[in-house]
């Protein structure tokens, strides 16, 4: 059984325009499937918790962008008899980006339906004092997370998806947010080892893939079929120095300049003087001052 998880509101409304597409096929080839509309984000992670309780062995379909994914991810249970596949229609797209994924909704629909190629990947997981999600892409905290959070309330946004343009927000906000950030002290402790201090952290975000925020690639070794996960912190710099570097990250080119380290780790704690923004998939579940890092022991069997 195929369970659609649709986000009909994903990228201004594109997601039920996929939806309208790919229904008819499964019609026409007598596909035996179940759609769902997501509504909010804690009822659509109690209803994949459900489906995979009562209905396992299923298959499950995300139909929206990056945060429709993480809403689904965190629902999911019975990992041993989930397959997951994911149709993009968001404005970002990173996790499709990151494992190559088919686009397109009609192709990426025939995958889905002929089997495809299935592969095993790696699910992050952070904690805080007051709760825990999981990611397939990134979760960060500080400057990163402040562009999501400014993404989600984008009425400018809504207006470039219209044109396919929805990634560049995450350009614009970036720069915004460039002039406005605080840059609190920090205490990062890699693997309950390594101790790194910064009197001025911008952010610092643990990668499962390459990108993050519509293409930045932050951690250009990061794959989500090993066994860690890669950290990028960045330090306080002249906001100059940080307008001028932000575009090499699309290319990953920036990892060479002062003030950015790349890290491995499997456990990771981030300690900062006052509370941030924290994303996971570019969600915000709120702010915290305190955050830990790690894989999962399972991992996520996916159409690839």
């Amino acid at each position: 059984m195929y369970y659609f998880i649709i986000n009909p509101n994903s990228s201004s409304g594109k997601g039920l325009l996929i939806w309208k597409s790919i229904e008819p096929v499964l019609k026409e080839r007598g596909v035996t499937y179940h759609p769902f509309f997501t509504k909010d984000r804690e009822s659509t992670a109690h209803l994949v918790h459900r489906l995979c309780t009562e209905k396992a062995p299923a298959v499950i379909v995300a139909v929206g962008g990056d945060g429709t994914v993480n809403d689904v991810l965190n629902g999911l249970t019975n990992f041993e008899q989930v397959t997951f596949a994911y149709i993009p229609s968001g404005s970002g797209n990173d996790l499709a980006r990151g494992l190559h994924l088919e686009t397109d909704p009609l192709k990426a629909l025939e995958q889905i339906l002929s089997g495809g190629q299935t592969g095993s990947i790696r699910v992050g997981e952070l904690s805080t004092p007051a709760f825990s999600r999981r990611f397939l892409v990134s979760s960060g905290l500080g400057f990163d997370a402040a562009v999501c959070e400014g993404a989600l309330h984008s009425k400018f946004k809504k207006f470039l998806n219209q044109f396919h343009l929805g990634k560049l927000t995450y350009t614009g906000i970036a720069l915004k947010e460039i002039f406005l950030s605080h840059c609190p002290k920090a205490k990062l402790i890699l693997d309950n080892d390594t101790v790194i201090e910064t009197p001025t952290l911008l952010f610092a975000s643990a990668m499962n893939l390459p990108y993050e925020g519509g293409g930045f690639q932050f951690c250009p070794e990061a794959d989500s079929k090993d066994d860690h996960l890669d950290l990028i912190l960045v330090e306080k710099m002249p906001k100059l120095k940080v307008f001028l570097l932000l575009p090499t990250a699309f290319f990953g080119k920036h990892t060479r300049f002062r003030g950015i380290h790349i890290h491995t780790f499997r456990e990771a704690r981030l300690v900062t003087e006052k509370p941030l923004f924290l994303h996971t998939d570019g969600e915000i579940p709120g702010k915290t001052s305190e955050v830990v890092w790690r894989l999962l022991p399972e991992s996520l069997t996916m159409i690839l």
